[in-house]
């Protein structure tokens, strides 16, 4: 009887599995860099402006969060008169789907639009990834 009891618990640990997560915060703030675009110096900006609760969790109990960015890239080159400028504002969040499951990502987050963030262990951002033109655009800091 007792080896039953002791084979039961291990299948069940066995079967519960959770997604454990960090729980790394993201920073507010902004940070820019420079790059090529089309041949033309762009300066790539990016803001933390928000950060707030989704009031949502996954399905291993995680709390999601929802994060405001200002995304700003401006360039000129007088010589060819070509000007690049972009503003937009977008609201990104760190809860996907997994199958028939959701799960927090501690690194990654997602609009709706389809532009994705990644930020490092100290919650600092990495990359944001976005569509400009038609075309995706990576600034990694």
């Amino acid at each position: 009887m007792k080896n039953i009891i002791l084979v039961t618990l291990a299948a069940i640990s066995l079967s519960v599995s959770a997604h454990t997560i960090l729980g790394t915060q993201i920073l507010k703030g902004s940070i820019k860099t420079k790059f090529d675009l089309n041949g033309v110096k762009t300066t790539c900006k990016i803001k933390v402006d928000k950060v707030k609760n989704l009031r949502l969790e996954d399905s291993y109990g995680n709390p999601a969060y929802n994060v405001r960015l200002e995304i700003n890239l401006k360039g000129d080159d007088s010589e060819r008169s070509i000007s690049i400028r972009y503003d937009k504002d977008i609201w990104l969040n760190n809860l996907f789907t997994n199958g028939t499951r959701s799960e927090v990502r501690d690194f990654e987050y997602a609009g709706l639009d389809g532009t994705k963030m990644m930020i490092d262990r100290n919650g600092r951002i990495k990359s944001v990834t976005f569509t400009y033109v038609n075309r995706p655009i990576t600034c990694s800091f």
